[in-house]
């Protein structure tokens, strides 16, 4: 029977997905915000297609590593 993670690793885990959760918000809302005025009336796959290449850039270079920091 394979064991549960200790209480301190659990803790860690539950910060670093709450800090990666409150990272992407906070980078896809303002991504969103800075092409909404370039983007009026675009269809949404257009505007999907402009806004994952920041945002992977961003969780990649900085919503993970400081996310690791937290957890």
């Amino acid at each position: 029977m394979p064991s549960l993670p200790s209480v301190p690793v659990r803790l860690a885990h539950l910060r670093f997905v709450v800090a990666a959760m409150a990272g992407a918000y906070l980078v896809i809302n303002a991504i969103l915000a800075l092409v909404a005025p370039l983007t009026a009336g675009w269809s949404f796959p257009a505007l999907t297609a402009v806004v994952v290449p920041p945002m992977v850039l961003a969780m990649i270079h900085l919503v993970i590593p400081l996310a690791r920091r937290v957890g």
